[in-house]
């Protein structure tokens, strides 16, 4: 698996993977993209192996694997 595309709504994060299956959670989780605005969200750098988002700006790094921690609240993205 690996991260194809980022991005964001009002209140919840997508991330597709190359199978095409996409994962979406909520902002919140995550309080450096919360407290972000909505162009240094957008401001994603995937490394070049899919398995890791980074945004320059704000200083925050999510690995592919911290998106499946299911020890957080389960609040689930409505698509």
């Amino acid at each position: 698996m690996k991260i194809d595309k980022v991005w964001f709504d009002a209140q919840n994060m997508y991330v597709q993977l190359d199978s095409g299956h996409i994962i979406g959670n909520p902002i919140s989780w995550f309080k450096r993209l919360e407290k972000a605005t909505l162009e240094q969200r957008n401001k994603i750098e995937i490394d070049p192996y899919g398995e890791s988002i980074h945004w320059e700006e704000i200083d925050e790094d999510l690995s592919l694997e911290s998106l499946f921690d299911f020890k957080r609240e389960l609040n689930y993205a409505k698509i």
